[in-house]
């Protein structure tokens, strides 16, 4: 394989006119779309409309160098499928039918509602990637079902599924089924007609192998179940972008990748048609594709410069809950590893009971200090989706998606759900009276309370309300879903979808849970506890002196600030402050299991904060804990950057206090030990994090004054790589601003 062949083909495609190539094609889709839509016509029939045009009018692209078929250049470069053209101003082809409907949202008796919701995100409540739904991103696409039997086979049991409804909104969605997976066969048949054409004139014997191959593959894969290794990766390849390219939502995982490809894999060495070298040449190649859609080295500022939510998941155990660590599993990892692969990202599974061979893989890189990996504890993780009412079997199958997002097959759940804790405690305590009559919420003040108690449930309602709030917008607003789109191909293989009749959006799958994410729980705990021991407990200072001390923004009030942020808190192993964090936990739990959600299942919540650690941070007043105007916020369950906890044991011991089956929407905490610490003691270090309540880990070893010097002199840092939040990225390629944040960061022995 020539990598620097193939980077050079990928880059000098995605790095030059890829957004005017995908609104030029969307402007010419739109209006072929607009001509032929007549009035009346059903949302599900626009979407099938959608299919066909999308489909008629794509070019394939493909690449001499690459032996697989997948794009389509309907999408732009850091697109992962959904509507908005990430970076650019525009919607991109496959949100036609999203984009003519969209008006419903707003209109008529929604109207109040859209304002309301409208005003609620601006004050920074919440966040949804959408209007009521988390409707374009996090889509988990569950590729098993076509790797197992073919479009084919789903095309099949839809038609087979027809037999047995008379009911017309049944029969209109199975059609749609059946009608995407032609559509999706006849894209494959495209891509081979254009490695046919393309073979006319190719000279290379390299490349030509290549398109000679992809020629006679697109003409049954993925319409045909994959019989090879090869095979099973190119369908893989191709759905990614397909689907996206069609349905308009961004399908962010390519599944349990060990898993789901070592049966082919087996098959293949035992028949003789493929080595372990001609393997890893595969995975690398397929790596490569993904990784080179964007510049590593382009300068990150905003919300999610360097995100592409394109991910897959590696070891955790088998279906009978035995630790998997196969021979996939470890040329993924060195694959990544040697090519400098960032994305996709790489979710890794871990156990206590975890493979020495497998962790040591995971953390050589960590240790060098190229941290591109998550670590998702299975110790804690399945616990928790037993108790939400998972399977045992669905349980030991979740996957990791785009940041956090712990899922199974059987649902499509709203991830990127935040849920902002300190509002209501930012509004309660500086009494943003105006704020509240804009939400819509009346937060109880927290002055005049005689004790702690009192305080304490006092917060504690006051979160109840956002809750309550936030339900009621997708219990509301969200039912509209199913009127401004449709999307049969993805529904097509979510549990019960098809068996259902019916589209994701509308009841189709097994599970219709909510899952909250909530921000700010250790700036919360930190603030409580200093107004335990600063008022209640030590009568140092009255309530009403800490609260003006905040309200000033501890302006001439630093010799109180020093003593709120020596107070203790949450990560610090303390008895007091881990006994006061379990307890808020525990309360939010038992709130939860008092709601019915937006969908009308069960609540589910977890601690998790993308970059809003620094652009909410910038707008949230001051705390108790210590935090000025405008200061960051802690990141999950990640403890306050106030508290300098010199021993990473005290955070790990504070971990243990807490119920991981009480997370079922996952939780993250970052960790930052010293660089090329020893193989033995990552893995130790690993192995004991497992007995706790970590779930998400995102582990880098560097040291501050490593990171000062890579400002100073980025230039002896090239491949410096460090987890922001729920991505990684080149330290160098980030802003000042972003450098800054994450030197602030605590770091450990």
């Amino acid at each position: 394989m020539n990598a620097q062949a193939l980077r050079e083909e990928l880059y000098d495609f995605y790095l030059h006119g890829d957004a005017e190539r995908a609104q030029a094609f969307a402007a010419r889709c739109f209006a072929i779309l607009d001509a032929r839509v007549r009035e009346g016509t059903s949302v599900q029939a626009q979407k099938c409309l959608q299919y066909d045009v999308i489909c008629e009018e794509f070019e394939p692209i493909l690449f001499p160098h690459c032996p697989f078929f997948f794009e389509t250049a309907v999408l732009t470069s850091r697109s992962d499928g959904a509507r908005p053209a990430k970076g650019h101003r525009f919607i991109q082809a496959n949100g036609w039918v999203f984009s003519r409907n969209a008006h419903l949202f707003r209109e008529g008796e929604y109207e109040a509602l859209y304002q309301l919701r409208r005003a609620q995100g601006k004050e920074l409540l919440y966040l949804i990637c959408g209007d009521y739904n988390d409707d374009c991103q996090h889509f988990n696409f569950n590729c098993r079902p076509i790797l197992e039997g073919g479009l084919r086979g789903i095309h099949d049991r839809a038609r087979d599924e027809l037999s047995r409804t008379d009911a017309p909104e049944e029969i209109e969605f199975l059609e749609a089924v059946c009608h995407g997976m032609q559509i999706l066969r006849r894209m494959a048949e495209k891509f081979a007609q254009k490695a046919e054409g393309l073979l006319q004139t190719e000279d290379d014997p390299f490349c030509r192998d290549n398109l000679a191959l992809i020629a006679d593959t697109a003409r049954r894969v993925p319409w045909e179940a994959p019989q090879t290794f090869y095979e099973a990766l190119a369908t893989l390849a191709f759905l990614r972008t397909a689907l996206g390219s069609l349905e308009g939502v961004g399908p962010n995982t390519f599944g349990r990748l060990d898993k789901d490809l070592i049966g082919f894999y087996r098959a293949d060495l035992a028949a003789g048609r493929l080595t372990e070298d001609a393997a890893y040449t595969l995975i690398s190649q397929f790596l490569l594709i993904w990784d080179c859609h964007y510049d590593h080295n382009m300068k990150m500022e905003g919300y999610a410069d360097h995100e592409l939510e394109n991910t897959y998941t590696l070891g955790g155990c088998d279906e009978d809950g035995k630790p998997l660590c196969n021979e996939l599993t470890l040329l993924f990892l060195r694959a990544t590893r040697k090519h400098g692969i960032i994305f996709p990202k790489i979710k890794c599974r871990f156990s206590a009971d975890s493979p020495k061979e497998y962790l040591d893989e995971i953390n050589v890189s960590i240790v060098a200090g190229t941290s591109t990996v998550l670590l998702q504890n299975d110790d804690a993780t399945i616990p928790a989706l037993l108790r939400a009412g998972r399977t045992p079997e669905e349980a030991r199958e979740y996957l990791v998606t785009g940041c956090w997002g712990v899922t199974t097959a059987q649902e499509k759940y709203d991830h990127g759900n935040y849920l902002n804790l300190l509002k209501p405690f930012e509004f309660a305590l500086h009494r943003l009276d105006e704020s509240m009559a804009r939400v819509g919420i009346n937060f109880e003040h927290l002055d005049g309370c005689e004790d702690f108690e009192e305080l304490y449930r006092r917060v504690l309602r006051n979160t109840e309300k956002l809750f309550r709030a936030r339900i009621d917008v997708t219990r509301l607003g969200g039912v509209l879903l199913p009127k401004v789109d449709r999307c049969a191909i993805f529904s097509s293989t979510l549990g019960d979808c098809l068996e259902k009749h019916a589209d994701y959006a509308n009841g189709g799958s097994k599970y219709r849970d909510d899952y909250y994410l909530l921000f700010g729980l250790p700036n919360l705990v930190d603030s409580l506890m200093a107004i335990k021991t600063l008022v209640f407990d030590s009568r140092r200072y009255t309530l009403d002196a800490l609260l003006g001390a905040v309200r000033a923004n501890w302006e001439g009030y630093e010799e109180m600030r020093r003593e709120a942020i020596a107070c203790h808190g949450w990560g610090d192993g303390n008895a007091d402050s881990c006994a006061l964090a379990n307890r808020f936990n525990e309360d939010l739990f038992a709130l939860c299991q008092g709601l019915t959600g937006g969908y009308g299942g069960k609540v589910h919540v977890g601690h998790l904060t993308y970059t809003e650690i620094r652009f909410w941070g910038e707008r949230t007043l001051a705390t108790p804990d210590g935090r000025r105007n405008g200061d960051y916020f802690a990141q999950g369950l990640t403890p306050s950057r106030l508290k300098r906890i010199p021993c990473v044991n005290d955070v790990i011991r504070s971990f243990l206090s807490l119920d991981p089956s009480t997370m079922a929407a996952n939780s993250v905490v970052n960790i930052i030990l010293p660089p090329a610490i020893p193989l033995d003691r990552c893995e130790a270090f690993l192995r004991a994090v497992a007995k706790t309540s970590v779930q998400s880990l995102q582990l880098n070893c560097t040291s501050r004054e490593q990171l000062l010097d890579a400002q100073k002199h980025p230039e002896k840092y090239p491949d410096l790589i460090v987890r922001v939040t729920g991505f990684s990225a080149k330290f160098t390629a980030l802003s000042k601003e972003w450098q800054d944040e994450v030197i602030s960061r605590n770091f450990y022995d």
